[in-house]
């Protein structure tokens, strides 16, 4: 006879009498849910092009823990986290058109629009990334997302970041809020994404090590190993980028492409609003570093824009033509400061004074500018065809720009891209107009638009090599050298008059050639793994070292052994990284503007970094522990990473990312 069972009976309870005439009830087994496939956990660029979440553990996703979540292969930190970094390759900043706000070395951690992410998730999703820092400090980075509806998602995140550092005065803090909110229509005909983000990124400023303690940590005294013992440059400074930025991406369909309607028509409307300031502040002026002070006491120079886009257009889309956009874009800006700085001598002949070498600097750049913006995208059997172009037509600053691409998509493994970008841009604010506490740091200048021209090759061929590369033309170059002015300041109580060194503003008219070569390659042999980055570049030009410099060769090798544990209940990687770039002028740091100057005095680099690394992955989780620096194991730490920064010493960093699924 055969056993009857509940779901037999067609019900979820079911009653049955025991010999002893008592009842038991049985409960239907609760069916264990499945989870959603991940691919169904998608993200949406600022661009409308989607992925979707990777919880897996790959070397690459090594590379990127790490303050800015991206791989710094490119990059040296400094002794803290979150302080700058040196960049070892120049990177382009995206076209805007009008000026960048300045301070660029703070912005390697600033979001901007085009790095916030949105997106579509069938459970909540959340993302938990932390990492130990410098001294008495931690990370964290806290995300969660949830669609609310199949229409509706929001999400909402959190960057902390607090570390006192090793040096007197070098504490950092970075706090970064931002929300997403995106909207489909249910016959999907509008679409609308929204963020809002609120940042702050704090340094304290030292200036490094100067003098004898510049000359006690070249040579590695043992009575500074304690590297509090060091007195930097000076005690009192410190700087604060700060910005808010409300943002509106969304479109209406006139037509929607569906399987019976090869075209799409849509109505595209952009609109962003966006304040930055950056402040530096002391409470006792060093002008034995930044030469002489308006106030030798406690002073605050502060920087401040605001800025209005407003882009709207139609966008067409065939399945055969592919897509073609036209906009107009409107943009509204104002910087500056709250005064009008008049500088000369004043001469009296007795009847009526007159002002003499007089010097009048700005206190405002404003405007408004009009744009004509196209944007053109196909693919066709793994053809790849795409256009950007955007033009001033109104407004004070003439800025344009093209860049088109074309590639070949050769079954999964193989893709080849041409690319050509041609920009002229006017130089960011901080070249243009500047205002100081320190006489020497006001200026306003009327620079041409720096022009460059790139050609570009790619190609991706996973079991071959990854190579990228590109020759770049820039006329009209724009940088920050140095000049001596001569100061006069007190010293212990002794008067001293002395020549220092500050940043100026300069335009070259050389032309500067750079060729630029990168390779990505990873060896298999059983569970061992060998991958390999290599860097070369070369800039070419009059008196190049005057103005452009960058390492010939950067290399990043990592050999590891990676395998499941533990009954396959955990997948492990162990091995060693070694960095290694050579040597060359490396540009100095202004925390002033918080800028990198030129120097063609002294050369740092050619030193190997060296990490040692255990990572593991349990199911969603994600666990990083590293011997960063172990090269300084070996001997001690006498390296600089720029001009009178020292390397960041032996550490000992431990950190996960967490993703769980609610």
């Amino acid at each position: 006879m055969a056993q009857t069972t509940p779901d037999d009976l067609g019900g979820s309870n079911y009653e049955d009498e025991d010999k002893g005439g008592s009842k038991r009830k049985f409960s239907k087994p609760k069916e264990k849910k499945k989870k959603p496939p991940i691919e169904l956990y998608q993200i949406i660029s600022a661009e409308r092009d989607t992925t979707y979440l990777d919880t897996t553990l790959t070397i690459r996703k090594d590379y990127k823990f790490n303050y800015l979540r991206k791989d710094d292969f490119e990059l040296v930190p400094f002794a803290n986290v979150g302080s700058p970094y040196v960049q070892l390759a120049k990177q382009p900043k995206y076209f805007e058109e009008m000026p960048h706000f300045g301070a660029s070395v703070r912005h390697l951690a600033y979001l901007e629009a085009k790095d916030i992410n949105y997106y579509r998730v069938p459970t909540p999703l959340t993302d938990l990334y932390y990492k130990t820092a410098v001294d008495q400090g931690q990370q964290l980075d806290a995300f969660l997302t949830v669609n609310t509806s199949p229409n509706i998602n929001f999400s909402i995140a959190y960057k902390g970041v607090r570390t006192l550092g090793d040096y007197i005065n070098s504490l950092t803090s970075t706090r970064a809020f931002r929300t997403t909110l995106s909207y489909t229509m249910p016959n999907k005909r509008y679409v609308a994404n929204i963020h809002f983000t609120d940042q702050t990124i704090l340094n304290e400023e030292n200036g490094g090590l100067s003098g004898q303690d510049l000359i006690q940590f070249l040579e590695a005294n043992e009575n500074f190993d304690n590297r509090s013992s060091f007195d930097p440059s000076f005690t009192s400074g410190e700087s604060e980028l700060e910005g808010k930025r409300l943002y509106l991406d969304h479109e209406y369909r006139i037509f929607v492409q569906d399987s019976t309607q090869p075209n799409e028509l849509s109505v595209k409307h952009r609109l962003e609003y966006t304040t930055k300031q950056f402040t530096f502040t002391q409470d006792s002026a060093s002008e034995a570093f930044f030469g002489e002070a308006e106030n030798s006491g406690n002073f605050r120079d502060k920087t401040e824009l605001e800025y209005f886009t407003n882009q709207i257009g139609l966008h067409y889309s065939n399945t055969n033509l592919g897509d073609l956009g036209f906009f107009i874009k409107y943009s509204n800006y104002n910087y500056g400061y709250d005064r009008v700085i008049i500088r000369g001598r004043l001469e009296d002949d007795g009847t009526t004074p007159t002002l003499v070498n007089s010097d009048i600097v700005g206190n405002r750049i404003t405007g408004d500018i009009v744009s004509l913006v196209a944007h053109y995208k196909n693919t066709y059997k793994g053809f790849l065809l795409e256009g950007d172009a955007q033009s001033t037509i109104s407004g004070e600053f003439e800025n344009q720009y093209f860049y088109g691409q074309a590639g070949y998509q050769y079954r999964d493994n193989i893709a080849v891209k041409f690319g050509y970008r041609l920009a002229s841009e006017v130089p960011n604010y901080n070249y243009l107009l500047h205002q100081s506490n320190f006489i020497g740091y006001n200026w306003q200048n009327d620079f041409s638009n720096v022009i460059t021209n790139t050609f570009s090759a790619k190609i991706n061929a996973e079991k071959i090599v990854d190579l990228e590369g590109s020759y770049s033309i820039i006329n009209d170059y724009t940088y920050f050298g140095r000049r001596d002015v001569e100061t006069t300041f007190s010293n212990n109580g002794r008067i001293v008059t002395e020549n220092v060194s500050i940043s100026t503003p300069l335009q070259t008219d050389n032309v500067i050639n750079l060729f630029k070569l990168k390779a990505f390659r990873e060896f298999n042999l059983g569970n061992f793994r060998l991958a390999n980055t290599l860097l070369f570049q070369q800039a070419l030009g009059d008196d190049i070292e005057e103005i452009y410099n960058v390492p010939q060769f950067v290399t990043r090798n990592t050999l590891y052994y990676q395998n499941h544990v533990f009954k396959r209940a955990m997948f492990a990687q162990i091995g060693i990284n070694f960095k290694y770039f050579t040597s060359y002028f490396v540009d100095g740091y202004d925390p002033i503007i918080a800028e990198n100057y030129v120097q063609n005095s002294l050369k740092l680099g050619n030193y190997p970094i060296v990490d040692l690394f255990l990572n593991a992955k349990v199911r969603q989780t994600r666990i990083f522990f590293k011997l960063e620096n172990a090269q300084y194991l070996l001997a001690q730490n006498t390296d600089l990473v720029a001009p009178n920064y020292p390397a960041r010493d032996f550490l000992i960093r431990f950190g996960l990312v967490w993703n769980f699924f609610l």
